[in-house]
């Protein structure tokens, strides 16, 4: 049997889904490959995950101008892009063991931290294994081309991505441009009226909704949740909270103040039904739930995108006119009055989205390899 592994880390929750979403659709599909996903940086070394989580975790949300600055830099030099290369050298010697014990002939991985052990692996001889790339954002990045020869192929958002990847001497058959992995939850078709009836809300009131930047929140959500309650218009929030119960309990404390109809959810599996009847979201534009808005053709207001690979996100977003973003929280609920009502803008935007959604993106890259790796 065909052994296909999937490798992945758990820095921010989209190298997961995206993962999880290859490996849904080969076990659905494809039964006669075996398929295992790891989480490859816990795997390796526990507390080096940690530490790893830990500081991209901390500098993202409390220096976040520090973290972009080393985000710019290591774009423009391949020595700062490779600075782990030591750490992944000793963490490879573990992952050469699982390689030894499971042999795999296709290892797909969703981060680059991954995607460098095993690209070490290779150039030293210790696996033949085929490895795809899958990157999970909407621009490329330095962090993804090291060790570019010992990748067989790259799995990419959109055409810009293929031209940076060129550009930067990568082999234009090595690259497709297939979308980001998204869940078959998304492309379901739902009754609307049981969704609203699950959450008691009403189907004529449009639905707002507003995620709270998940486990770890955001440092200002709490302002642009006050600027979205003052604005002046009668509709309906949803406002995920995610695992931070300091989210939920600020959340709450603040709804106890308006005449607005707020739900206020923890964590929930419910986010495709959610997303399919909302008339508007407002999120952080991490490269998974990006997709996941671009899929459903909802109207996106981008906030707090992180320095680096979240702002090149809202970018690429805004320059393609698929979201507007909020820049200035004290002109926040301004912003939202004005764009609620802006028909035109918003169809204009679902158009975009549809233009750059690509719903077909897990099953194309599945296919892809599936197919290049039996000739």
């Amino acid at each position: 049997m065909n052994k296909i592994m999937i490798l992945y880390a758990s820095i921010g929750g989209g190298h997961f889904k995206a993962a999880e979403a290859i490996k849904n659709y080969i076990c659905e599909y494809y039964p006669n490959y075996k398929i295992e996903m790891i989480d490859a940086l816990k795997y390796t070394n526990k507390v080096v995950d940690k530490i790893v989580i830990n500081s991209y975790v901390n500098m993202a949300r409390y220096s976040p101008k520090i973290w972009g600055e080393i985000y710019k830099l290591s774009e423009k030099q391949y020595s700062v892009a490779n600075f782990s290369n030591m750490v992944q050298k000793l963490l490879s010697k573990k992952l050469f063991k699982l390689f030894k014990d499971e042999q795999p002939e296709v290892v797909i991985s969703t981060h680059p931290f991954i995607t460098e052990m095993v690209a070490s692996l290779k150039k030293n001889g210790k696996t033949n294994t085929k490895l795809c790339v899958v990157m999970t954002d909407y621009a490329s990045h330095k962090f993804w081309e090291i060790k570019q020869e010992y990748v067989n192929m790259y799995f990419v958002a959109n055409q810009e991505m293929k031209h940076s990847l060129k550009n930067n001497g990568i082999n234009e058959e090595k690259i497709f441009v297939t979308g980001i992995p998204v869940g078959p939850a998304f492309l379901k078709d739902y009754s609307t009226q049981e969704i609203y009836e699950d959450f008691g809300l009403s189907p004529d009131k449009n639905t707002v909704l507003i995620f709270g930047g998940g486990q770890y929140g955001m440092s200002n959500i709490n302002k642009i949740f006050q600027s979205l309650l003052a604005v002046n218009d009668d509709f309906q929030i949803v406002a995920i909270a995610g695992k931070s119960k300091k989210n939920q309990k600020s959340f709450q404390k603040l709804a106890e103040n308006t005449s607005k109809k707020v739900t206020i959810l923890p964590y929930t599996n419910k986010v495709p039904e959610l997303m399919h009847i909302a008339n508007f979201v407002i999120s952080k534009p991490g490269g998974l739930t990006t997709t996941e808005i671009l899929t459903c053709h909802v109207p996106f207001i981008i906030i707090n995108p992180i320095p680096g690979q979240e702002e090149e996100n809202a970018n690429f977003l805004t320059n393609n006119g698929a979201a507007i973003r909020l820049y200035d929280i004290n002109k926040s609920t301004a912003l939202m009055e004005q764009f609620f009502h802006d028909d035109f803008h918003i169809e204009q935007m679902k158009k975009m989205q549809a233009h750059i959604a690509k719903p077909n993106s897990t099953k194309d890259i599945v296919e892809i390899i599936l197919e290049k790796i039996s000739e």
